[in-house]
């Protein structure tokens, strides 16, 4: 008798902790749950808040392209060219009306981002029209899972699929958090697609507005005054990033052919007073400059540091690309190297940045 007291016991503390276990994972999945969907609200936050900065330099872009058709056209060349193109304009409404930052689609029960308008509905319907299953994991749900647990019979009865009725009670209130869980992963995954694209198309706006700005400031520069004045940077030797090899004077031409930096390779950098945006390269040898001709060539034949002769360049970085304001008619470009290592000018547009050529400033001391 006292035998099977014990093992009474012993199958009833073994029950107690399968049901434990039970009522313990569905609440860790519930907490998951929760992560997720504020997770997802989080992301739907800050995808309107990267949607209003594009919109944003969609807005200053435009504004930029104006004031570069009204500079250009102050000049006989840019308004001729500016005859034959049409004026930019700024439209303001694609900013919206409101400055708060909307859900989009986004559940209004377990606040999951979802695709489409299509998909928001399809997942209400599925998880909490009149016929779903409600998973939510506040209070009440987690009582209901206890309750329904504490419920089931003491007796290991089998199914046809060789669970009991603890096992059957447990997946039956861990489907639907499965697959809202599922939901939930998939609208995060989304979010964080249209993240990385966001964030892709406003890098390149950014280097676009910034080109562009360089463009307006030195057309204005030029305008304003009637005699620029520079200023000595440094002595400086150019090497190409992909050949590692170093600009030379080749007879005018400047081509990328040294291994070491000559003496036919040392340039003396110069900017303009007031605008440290403006450099230019002076040959130390020729005292010729590097620049472009009428005709669109890159030559180092400059006889001063004029509209032809200017460059942008970016300081901050290592490698920098060499930005003409001159080429195509005032529209700027960027010089690009030959497999031959010659140099040409490219005009300026969002898939042509890829072939410009990137160099290193190699200071030289003086001798």
């Amino acid at each position: 008798m006292a035998s099977r007291v014990q093992t009474a016991e012993k199958e009833a503390t073994t029950r107690s902790n399968e049901e434990q276990k039970y009522i313990d994972s569905l609440r860790m999945t519930a907490q998951s749950l929760d992560i997720a969907r504020e997770t997802a609200s989080v992301l739907s936050q800050q995808t309107e808040a990267l949607d209003r900065a594009d919109r944003n330099l969609d807005l200053t872009e435009a504004t930029v392209k104006q004031a570069n058709y009204i500079v250009r056209g102050m000049t006989w060349s840019g308004w001729l060219y500016n005859k034959f193109t049409k004026e930019p304009q700024v439209q303001t409404s694609t900013l919206g009306g409101s400055g708060e930052i909307s859900m989009g689609f986004i559940c209004p029960e377990c606040r999951v981002a979802q695709r489409s308008q299509y998909a928001l509905m399809e997942h209400y319907q599925n998880m909490h029209g009149d016929n779903a299953v409600d998973s939510t994991s506040g209070p009440q749900t987690k009582q209901r899972n206890e309750a329904a647990l504490s419920q089931v019979t003491q007796e290991q009865r089998v199914d046809d699929e060789g669970l009991n009725a603890q096992q059957r009670a447990f997946l039956e209130a861990l489907g639907p958090q499965l697959l809202e869980m599922k939901q939930a992963s998939l609208g995060i995954s989304n979010a964080l697609d249209h993240h990385n694209a966001l964030i892709d198309r406003i890098d390149a706006k950014t280097e676009k507005t910034k080109d562009d700005m360089r463009l307006v400031t030195a057309n204005a520069i030029k305008l304003t005054n009637s005699s620029l004045t520079i200023e000595p940077q440094f002595r400086c030797a150019l090497q190409e990033e992909n050949s590692r090899q170093f600009l030379a004077n080749i007879n005018g031409n400047p081509v990328f052919c040294m291994d070491t930096a000559t003496s036919a390779c040392i340039f003396r950098a110069f900017t303009l007073i007031g605008n440290g945006d403006i450099w230019g390269f002076q040959h130390e040898e020729s005292m010729k400059w590097l620049g472009i001709t009428m005709f669109g060539t890159v030559k180092i034949l400059g006889g001063a540091l004029k509209s032809y002769e200017q460059f942008a360049i970016d300081t901050g970085r290592e490698w920098t690309t060499l930005y003409n304001f001159a080429s195509s008619f005032g529209q700027g470009g960027w010089l690009c190297v030959n497999p031959d290592g010659s140099i040409q000018c490219i005009r300026r547009t969002s898939t042509n940045k890829d072939q410009a050529m990137r160099v290193k400033l190699v200071l030289v001391e003086s001798s």
